[in-house]
């Protein structure tokens, strides 16, 4: 079932079993060895086990090397003992904790005392007959969260519980019967699992992103405010100070979902090509982790962004439930910390950058057939915002390396100190090296679009992404590296401005392409068939405060209090 029909059954609320589907699937089928994926694939096959994937912990989430659960090999019984030896240690938010019987936990191998580092354990949370709780668990949900009420997050603690040495998956490294360790391939393979998850989330900020701006621009369309001389209210669509704040949020919606697709279809062919990530060489591996680090950051902080936006462009009435807004902006705010802290995963794709600056070598990834694309029109046609983008990006690597030199070799500062003082710039050039990303991803899909008519729409929206970049998001350091001047940012603002009146032409085919269903939005501000107001009255008299006309609280406080200050006032 898609991402897109799956709201004729759930709602808004779209990603419950999302765990399942994806982390406990995806952790099984590739850090499982073959016998291991084919066995729990008959379960799986015969919807026998629901699963759910328990990384973070009270006090570890994003540091996967901190986390304290344990798991000591006891070579007499060939079992591993699951243990949360701290407090910090309890597993902590995993999506499922109610209605999962088995979960992928991440926990700290040890045999003889000796760490063997993070690796993944399958484990049974709960009967298959009755679905209780197994002996040497304490597990339940975590209460109420600012979202996400259809989700049970949950937390687990582990007491001694053990599970058979098999269920260990054991890909990239194994435990003989009698102990022994041995690791398969780079440690940094389990980290495969983790990018197919992570690669696909940038789509989901993508999905929301089209919700908030389908809503907020089909109810732009109905709203009328303010009268012309001829007597007749425009739509608030009409007004510059409302295309300003709408359509750079349409501009991020393609922009996110070109670049989301692009990013999946990259990983999809190298899982292919390197037989389930078992043959990925490091250095793809590390550039993979640091594109969908970062853009899995920067969508999701544009999300929050621009779903508020869209929010406030709806005025009073985008605040009512039935907007469907509230609920974007909450799932929005939890993605920007779920499967990695926005900022955390920035500092990742900045170590990767780091790294490449030392090498010498480009991070940059190369499109296939990107020399066609460069002889195009459309090419030549952002030739320009390219190569500003990339002189912004080069120059900003200069600094910050040249800084941490500074601070390591002369002033004699600690690696990690430097790291911490520097910090700040290196999430810029994380943000850049994204940017860098989307537009390439972006011009090859407008490049790829050969209806003439289609493709100038797009190219109009590309831009306008750009323009919005450089003068909202970017604009002090480009002033800052001398890249450009006060004068040129004036003539892109201007330039931007110019863009609005021709995209209001395509505002409403742009949101209608993404076809999404009625279901989808759960928007009384947002349906096909721009019935607003008597959605708003319809969701109105449904309250629960209508379903009587004397409500209870009248009888039980308000007619008493009355009553007592009439016979205060006879005395």
């Amino acid at each position: 079932m898609s991402i897109y029909s799956i709201g004729s059954v759930f709602g808004l609320e779209k990603i419950l079993f999302n765990l399942h589907f994806t982390m406990f699937r995806d952790a099984l089928n590739v850090w499982g060895n073959s016998e291991q994926s084919a066995y729990w694939q008959k379960f799986l096959s015969e919807n026998a086990v629901f699963g759910t994937y328990v990384q973070t912990e009270l006090g570890h989430g994003t540091y996967l090397r901190g986390l304290e659960t344990t798991a000591n090999y006891d070579k007499s019984s060939q079992e591993f003992v699951i243990d949360s030896p701290t407090l910090t240690s309890i597993k902590f938010w995993p999506g499922g904790g109610k209605s999962c019987n088995f979960a992928i936990v991440m926990a700290k191998l040890i045999i003889d005392e000796v760490d063997h580092g993070i690796h993944a354990f399958v484990v049974q949370l709960r009967s298959l007959i009755d679905h209780k709780v197994v002996p040497g668990i304490e597990i339940g949900d975590i209460g109420r969260k600012f979202g996400f009420d259809a989700t049970d997050n949950g937390y687990v603690k582990f007491d001694n519980l053990r599970i058979p040495r098999n269920n260990m998956l054991m890909q990239f490294a194994e435990v003989s019967s009698d102990g022994q360790f041995t690791r398969k391939g780079s440690e940094l393979l389990m980290y495969a699992a983790m990018l197919l998850m992570r690669g696909n989330l940038p789509l989901v900020g993508a999905f929301y992103l089209s919700i908030s701006s389908t809503i907020s621009i089909r109810y732009s369309c109905v709203r009328r405010q303010t009268a012309d001389s001829n007597g007749v209210e425009q739509q608030i669509i009409n007004y510059q100070t409302q295309q300003i704040r709408l359509f750079p949020a349409l501009a991020s919606t393609y922009a996110t979902l070109f670049s989301s697709l692009n990013l999946r279809e990259i990983l999809i062919k190298i899982q292919k090509k390197s037989d389930n990530f078992k043959n990925i060489s490091p250095d793809e591996l590390a550039k993979l982790h640091a594109l969908s680090s970062g853009l899995k950051s920067l969508v999701f902080s544009d999300c929050l962004k621009f779903a508020q936006s869209n929010r406030l462009c709806c005025g009073g009435h985008g605040y009512s439930a039935s907007s469907g807004l509230s609920q974007i902006i909450q799932e929005a705010d939890a993605a920007c910390t779920y499967e990695g802290d926005n900022v955390v995963l920035l500092l990742q794709t900045a170590r990767y950058l780091l790294k490449c600056a030392q090498k010498g070598i480009s991070p940059h990834l190369e499109f296939n057939d990107f020399n066609d694309l460069k002889k195009s029109e459309i090419y030549k046609k952002f030739a320009y915002y390219m190569e500003i983008f990339h002189k912004l990006y080069q120059e900003l690597s200069d600094e910050v390396t040249g800084k941490l030199f500074k601070l390591v070799k002369e002033d004699g500062m600690s690696p990690l100190d430097a790291w911490n003082s520097c910090s700040f710039q290196l999430t810029d050039i994380a943000r850049i090296y994204i940017e860098i990303f989307i537009l390439n991803s972006n011009l090859w899909c407008v490049y790829k679009n050969r209806v003439i008519e289609n493709q100038k729409a797009l190219a109009d929206l590309m831009e306008l992404y750009i323009l919005y970049s450089v003068t909202n998001n970017y604009c002090g350091n480009f002033l800052r590296m001398s890249i450009l001047n006060p004068g040129e940012v004036n003539q892109m603002r201007e330039r931007m401005l110019d863009l609005l009146p021709k995209i209001r032409q395509n505002a409403v085919a742009f949101v209608d392409s993404f076809d999404l269903l009625d279901s989808n939005l759960c928007s009384s501000l947002g349906a096909y068939d721009g019935r607003v107001y008597e959605r708003l009255l319809d969701f109105a008299r449904k309250s629960q405060f209508n379903q009587k006309e004397v409500h209870d609280v009248f009888h039980k406080y308000l007619k008493p209090f009355a009553q007592r200050q009439k016979l205060m006032a006879k005395l």
